[in-house]
């Protein structure tokens, strides 16, 4: 498969960016040493107080074990840690298996890429891990600027090739909510899950219909734990993203956006 053929991204910031959310996470072998108190505290000083707040996490393993009686599941408790900027918009997850900067307050990738490059170097430092199975990058957008009243509004603002049934004659006056969900071939070993959408939001009386981009980009196979390989891999997905995103637009939207309407 040739994987996407998309022009290259603009790389400006939007003065009506719809971002809601942008999380990357890296995975990696099992490493009980996250849950040593003294590790991770390292980890957390050489943040430089850009996330204060400390709190330890817990999460559940589902381990799928094969044996002579056949195949049994096993729920497994794992222990980690949360660090939290004051204001709570953004946070470190460190996990065994992963572990991921996240925000609700994205301001460039310029900044994103710097605390992520320091997280993952502090990672290797006082974790130590050998393999690095997964990169992933999500950005999720909801547009809710222009303000739309009905899904067939977004005509115009969204390509007319992903709104589908909201355009159909029948279907489209009927619709109480869509979501589709795209697996693409994002070339160079990469993979783009697309979730997109309309989203019915506000009281009954007075309802708006939000639009909803959710593209989580990545990669996997098994290969060293670099961060010079980490940065790099991060850079090539922000960048799909940034491409996947400004393909599902139109060209007025995208306008709007950027603040010249």
């Amino acid at each position: 498969m040739p994987g996407l053929q998309l022009p290259d991204p603009s790389t400006e910031t939007l003065d009506r960016s719809p971002l809601e959310l942008v999380v990357c996470q890296v995975r990696h072998e099992r490493n009980l040493a996250v849950a040593d108190a003294k590790r991770a505290l390292e980890v957390h000083g050489g943040l430089g107080g850009k996330y204060p707040v400390l709190d330890e996490a817990a999460g559940i393993a589902l381990n799928i074990v094969g044996g002579p009686a056949g195949v049994s599941t096993a729920q497994d408790q794992q222990r980690g840690w949360n660090f939290r900027s004051s204001d709570g918009a953004w946070t470190v997850v460190l996990m065994p298996e992963f572990f991921a900067l996240e925000t609700r307050a994205y301001t460039d990738w310029t900044d994103f890429s710097a605390r992520l490059d320091e997280l993952v170097r502090l990672v290797q430092t006082a974790l130590e891990p050998s393999l690095e199975q997964r990169l992933g990058l999500r950005f999720i957008d909801r547009i809710k600027d222009p303000v739309i009243r009905s899904p067939e509004e977004w005509k115009g603002w969204i390509d007319e090739q992903l709104l589908g049934p909201v355009l159909h004659g029948s279907f489209g006056p009927a619709i109480k909510a869509v979501q589709q969900v795209l697996q693409l071939d994002g070339g160079d070993d990469t993979e783009v899950l697309l979730r997109h959408g309309c989203v019915l939001e506000g009281p009954a009386e007075d309802p708006v219909w939000h639009y909803l981009l959710d593209h989580d980009c990545s990669r996997s196979g098994g290969r060293a734990f670099a961060p010079k390989t980490i940065r790099e891999g991060a850079e090539r997905l922000h960048t799909v993203a940034l491409a996947v995103f400004q393909a599902a637009v139109t060209k007025k939207l995208f306008s709007y956006l950027r603040g010249e309407v």
